[in-house]
């Protein structure tokens, strides 16, 4: 009878994982990141079936840590702009806290290696976010363009946020208004 996995282990793998995936993309080895979590590179494989496998649980769970991040308290009555502030600070806020999270959540969103199933799943907790910028297209609030590329100016004006902010802490909460002034600015109409 095979023993139970250990969650300790698993969450070890992908922490690791995590880490490992934001200095070296996808051709991070398995072998590094089961050291890096302090295992055997077998054990790697008796949490996850292949290198594939672990990218996309990693995927799913990075996208789960910044969906509890944004998700609470989102305000679904409020306006299209205050909606999207909401998202935008609570994705800075992440970022900030949660660097390698998000850089290993960018370059497996970049890599080719996560499956189209995977992104879906990964988009289900965000999914009043899409069906407000849809609304807000619909409305003619924002520019009418599709929501992949509305969602990648947005995070890559949140990232420029998230690098400034990091850089002069002192001045966070101005640029963090700032960013999102800028953002909301290049999506409306």
């Amino acid at each position: 009878m095979a023993r139970p996995l250990s969650p300790e282990k698993r969450g070890a793998l992908l922490l690791s994982a995590t880490q490992t995936v934001a200095e070296q993309g996808v051709l991070a080895t398995t072998a590094g990141i089961a050291k890096r979590a302090g295992v055997a590179e077998g054990t790697l494989f008796t949490y996850f079936e292949n290198k594939d496998a672990l990218f996309q649980e990693l995927y799913l769970h990075l996208k789960q840590d910044l969906a509890r991040s944004v998700m609470p308290d989102y305000p679904h009555d409020a306006g299209y702009r205050q909606r999207m502030q909401h998202v935008f600070e609570r994705y800075v806020n992440w970022g900030l806290a949660h660097a390698a999270g998000r850089f290993a959540l960018s370059r497996l969103s970049a890599s080719g290696h996560i499956l189209d199933d995977t992104r879906a799943q990964g988009m289900g907790p965000f999914l009043a976010i899409s069906q407000m910028m849809e609304d807000a297209v619909r409305d003619g609030v924002l520019v009418d363009a599709s929501i992949a590329f509305l969602s990648s100016i947005i995070e890559h004006i949140a990232d420029t946020t998230i690098e400034y902010v990091d850089k002069h802490p002192e001045s966070a909460e101005r640029h963090l208004q700032l960013g999102f002034h800028v953002a909301w600015r290049a999506i409306t109409v």
